[in-house]
């Protein structure tokens, strides 16, 4: 089974995929808990049924557009649960079914097609953002998991393998904007697909992504476990894919305090990537030597080894150009780096790199920059109260802020 469960809305013919409100009732949620609203009052507020809103929520029901607008505003969520009803319910540029009326071009070709849109998307996102490119990708992995869906036999395998790349990316997107529920309804949906694809490599990037996610809420132990899993077949893999799976384990190794693990799978992680890898995946394009050090100065970092983080940190920034420095996902290294510098004790450098990564958040829409500077101000002012440096870091977050 290719996708969630599937209707036809009445009078258009157009495929509707369940799964898809689910997603849009999970950001509702999310929104509404940020802003500290029960459903009641958030139904108070728009003038609505809170019962309504319940299903909603649990994406039991499409709502209407006027509805979606009021509650936009009323969770200050900055129009991007417009951007998301937009994308769900506007026009398809085709029916599944008119696009494969002829079905000779339902082919491998046209999953080449697919996979080239998805890598011109998914280099897109680092000069956009996430919450840009979100709308699109929904709309290209809704049209990519319909043709895998009513293709024939001969060319489903590519075209579910096309799917299951969208379908990661769009998982991706959702967990870089902090939408973990959403994230991981994707990830399923896509390690199914590339399960039935044979994409072993996709299998393993999924797993390793959704290790990523757990990592991102605080649960350690499922992090490493997923990453293991990732690795389980190591033969099958290319070698960026299975250092992408072992470094992330070496990063979970060392929160819990197994500085020899972390080590030992940092140094297989650099191992694999100077070896080089001529059937490196194209979702792969970003993994190099470079980035292997950052991702050994992250584990550094979490593990406090904090003059470790900063040679590793620095030295995998100096390994990418100007524009890429300037992405919104390269500025998350930054903000690693002001974090460490913190924990070393220097308040001034560590203001100084924060800034920098302020700017980048409010350049970029949805990105959570900006909060985790927050987070690193409140943390700085506690501990060098009174300094300058970190009172302007204060001024800048507090100003986005507002």
């Amino acid at each position: 089974m290719v996708t969630s469960a599937t209707q036809v809305e009445k009078g258009t013919g157009r495929v509707v995929t369940v799964g898809d409100w689910t997603v849009f009732g999970t950001e509702l949620r999310r929104l509404r808990e940020q802003q500290g609203m029960s459903v009641r009052q958030l139904g108070k507020q728009v003038l609505y049924d809170p019962s309504a809103l319940s299903r909603f929520e649990n994406g039991k029901r499409k709502p209407p557009a006027d509805i979606v607008t009021r509650l936009d505003a009323a969770l200050n969520a900055g129009g991007i649960l417009c951007a998301l009803y937009e994308s769900l319910s506007g026009p398809d540029p085709f029916t599944p079914h008119e696009a494969l009326q002829n079905r000779r071009y339902a082919d491998q070709k046209l999953a080449g097609d697919l996979q080239a849109v998805l890598a011109d998307t998914r280099r897109l996102e680092d000069e956009i953002g996430s919450k840009l490119v979100l709308p699109v990708t929904v709309r290209h992995s809704k049209i990519a998991t319909a043709l895998a869906r009513e293709a024939t036999s001969k060319a489903r395998k590519p075209l579910v393998d096309a799917a299951a790349g969208w379908t990661q990316f769009h998982g991706w997107l959702n967990a870089s904007l902090g939408r973990h529920d959403a994230a991981i309804h994707h990830y399923r949906e896509a390690l199914e697909l590339a399960e039935e694809a044979g994409n072993a490599d996709m299998v393993s990037t999924t797993l390793a992504m959704r290790g990523h996610v757990a990592w991102m809420a605080g649960d350690t132990s499922a992090s490493i476990g997923l990453s293991q899993a990732a690795q389980r077949n190591p033969r099958n893999l290319s070698r960026t894919v299975l250092a992408l799976a072992v470094q992330q384990e070496a990063r979970g190794l060392g929160m819990e305090g197994d500085m020899d693990g972390m080590e030992s799978k940092l140094d297989t992680a650099t191992d694999l990537i100077l070896l080089g890898d001529p059937d490196k995946p194209d979702a792969q394009y970003f993994y190099s030597d470079s980035f292997i050090r950052m991702q050994r100065g992250m584990a550094y970092r979490h593990a406090r080894q904090w003059a470790k983080a900063i040679d590793a940190l620095e030295h995998g920034l100096q390994g990418f150009d100007r524009k890429t420095l300037e992405s919104e996902w390269a500025t998350w290294y930054v903000a690693e780096l002001a974090w460490s510098y913190a924990g070393i004790g220097e308040p001034e450098k560590a203001a100084s790199l924060a800034l920098r990564v302020v700017e980048t958040g409010r350049k970029t829409p949805g990105s959570r920059l900006v909060g985790y500077m927050g987070e690193l101000y409140q943390a700085m002012a506690k501990r060098y109260p009174g300094n300058a440096s970190v009172a302007e870091l204060g001024c800048a977050v507090d100003v986005h802020a507002a």
